[in-house]
C-alpha cells in the first residue's frame, strides 16, 4: 500500500510515514544490529497486537513483549525497531496523535500507537469509535504462544459457540467446506468490528447468496451468531470477549436497563420472531437483576403482534363433494 498524505477534513489530516523499499528496510535493520529472527518475532508481535487489540500504544506493547520475551531486546532496540517498522508495509500503522490530527502537539515515540489498518479508511471515525469504546478497559494478555496466533488476521479461538455456528452454516445452509470457510471469515471480520450490527450480518448473508430456509432458521442463526459474538475476543474490549467484560463488571455497575433494540422490535412486529417464544426466553434467561427482566417484559408487552387475516372460506358449489367428508354431493348432504 502506498503511504502519503490523506486529507480527510479540516480536523483530520493523516501524514503517513514514507514507505521504505525492502532493501532500505533491511539496511536500516542491520544498522541497529538486530538478528533477522528477532526482527521477525517483533513484527509478529506487532501484527498480532494490531489484530487482537486494534489499537495499542507502543509503551503498552513494549510492556507486554518484555513480560513475554524478557531477553528479546533492550528498550533502545525496541524503539529503534518501532521507528523503522513505521516505514514498513504491514497490516498495521504506527502513528502518533500529531500525525492523525492537524492540531495535536508533538508526542513522544512511545506514545505512538500500533493501529490495525482496517480502522483507518476514508475517515478515522471507526478508529475513534473503537478508541472511545476501549477507554478504561484492561488489556487481555495471553501467553506468548496464544498471542502470536493472532499474527494470522483470521485466527479465532476454538469455542463451542464457534463450532455450533460453523456446523449450522454447513448443514442448514448446504455450504461446502470451502464456501463455509469463506463465509465464516466474513463473519469473523464483522463480529470484531464495533460498526457491524446483527441486521448488517443478516443483510450480508443475502448478498453472499446464503439463504436461510425458514423463520426458525433465522431465529436459530440469530441465537448462534449472538452467542459467537459474545464469546469472541474483540479490539473494542482490548482483547476481552463481551461475556468476560460482563463478568468483570461489578453487578452494581452493570446496565440498569436493556433495550430490545430496533431490529428485534421489527422482527417481533412482523412476526419473523415469535412473541410467545421470546416471552419465555426473557422469563428464563440469566439477567443482572429482576428489574431488568420486568423492564424487558414491559417493552415486550408494548409491541403489537402481527395481525393475521382470517382465511376466506371457499364457496362450495351445489354439485361439489360435501366438505363434511360424507362422499355425497353438497346439495344432497349439508346443502339441503
Amino acid at each position: 500500500m502506498m503511504r502519503g498524505k490523506k486529507d480527510m477534513s479540516k480536523e483530520q489530516y493523516i501524514e503517513f510515514p514514507e514507505e521504505y523499499t525492502r532493501r532500505e528496510l533491511n539496511t536500516r535493520y542491520r544498522e541497529i544490529l538486530l538478528k533477522d529472527t528477532t526482527s521477525r518475532l517483533l513484527r509478529k508481535y506487532f501484527n498480532a497486537m494490531a489484530n487482537l487489540y486494534g489499537i495499542i500504544p507502543l509503551h503498552k506493547a513494549k510492556e507486554i513483549i518484555f513480560s513475554l520475551s524478557p531477553k528479546l531486546v533492550t528498550e533502545d532496540e525496541f524503539l529503534a525497531f518501532a521507528e523503522i517498522a513505521r516505514h514498513e508495509c504491514e497490516d498495521y500503522y504506527i502513528l502518533g496523535g500529531d500525525e492523525l490530527y492537524t492540531d495535536a502537539k508533538h508526542i513522544k515515540p512511545l506514545d505512538r500507537e500500533i493501529i490495525d489498518v482496517t480502522l483507518i479508511g476514508d475517515s478515522i471515525d471507526l478508529f475513534m469509535e473503537t478508541k472511545r469504546s476501549q477507554q478504561d478497559k484492561p488489556y487481555y494478555v495471553p501467553d506468548k504462544k496464544h498471542l502470536l496466533e493472532y499474527d494470522d488476521p483470521f485466527y479465532c479461538e476454538d469455542t463451542p459457540e464457534k463450532h455450533k455456528l460453523r456446523t449450522f452454516l454447513k448443514e442448514r445452509c448446504n455450504l461446502s467446506d470451502e464456501r463455509e470457510a469463506a463465509v465464516f471469515e466474513e463473519f469473523l471480520f464483522g463480529v470484531r468490528s464495533i460498526a457491524v450490527q446483527l441486521s448488517d450480518v443478516l443483510g450480508h448473508l443475502e448478498k453472499l447468496g446464503v439463504r436461510l430456509k425458514s423463520q426458525r432458521d433465522v431465529e436459530r442463526f440469530t441465537a448462534l451468531y449472538s452467542a459467537f459474538h459474545n464469546t469472541t475476543r474483540m479490539p473494542c474490549n482490548r482483547g476481552y470477549t463481551p461475556d468476560e467484560m460482563m463478568q468483570m463488571t461489578p453487578p452494581e455497575e452493570r446496565l440498569k436497563s436493556v433495550s430490545l433494540g430496533p431490529n428485534i422490535r421489527k422482527f417481533l412486529q412482523t412476526g419473523e420472531m415469535d412473541i410467545e417464544d421470546f416471552h419465555k426466553q426473557i422469563l428464563t434467561m440469566e439477567l443482572p437483576s429482576e428489574a431488568i427482566r420486568f423492564d424487558l417484559l414491559k417493552q415486550l408487552a408494548d409491541i403489537k403482534p402481527p395481525v393475521t387475516q382470517p382465511e376466506k372460506q371457499k364457496k362450495v358449489g351445489r354439485n361439489d363433494p360435501c366438505p363434511c367428508g360424507s362422499g355425497k354431493k353438497y346439495k344432497r348432504c349439508c346443502g339441503k
